[in-house]
């Protein structure tokens, strides 16, 4: 079964980020893109993050973007799935979840 990976991201990357999701070539990953609705998701604060996200169901692994400085530990106990910081650029993130165990 694919693993659920939720990538967050704002307005201004999102149709990026959602290209990039399309592309991935690995039936061990099944990435959903969520828009935080924010422009600038690296701008987001962890308290708009726990207000905003609406994760779907079955997520295993909610991935921020690399530039977020939110509290991880925090979102991940809020939401009750692993959050991590990915990737700085837009144009690593196929590399980085190729490396997501």
């Amino acid at each position: 079964m694919a693993k659920r990976i939720v990538l967050v991201t704002g307005s201004l990357a999102e149709p990026r980020v959602q290209r990039i999701a399309e592309e991935l070539d690995d039936a061990e990953l099944e990435p959903i893109v969520a828009n935080v609705g924010v422009k600038v998701a690296a701008l987001m604060t962890g308290e708009i993050v726990e207000r905003r996200l609406k994760l779907p169901e079955g997520a295993d692994r909610v991935i921020m973007p690399g530039r977020f400085r939110g509290d991880l530990e925090r979102l991940s106990d809020h939401f009750g799935t692993r959050f991590e910081r990915g990737p700085d650029e837009i144009a690593d993130l196929p590399a980085y979840l190729h490396g997501v165990d």
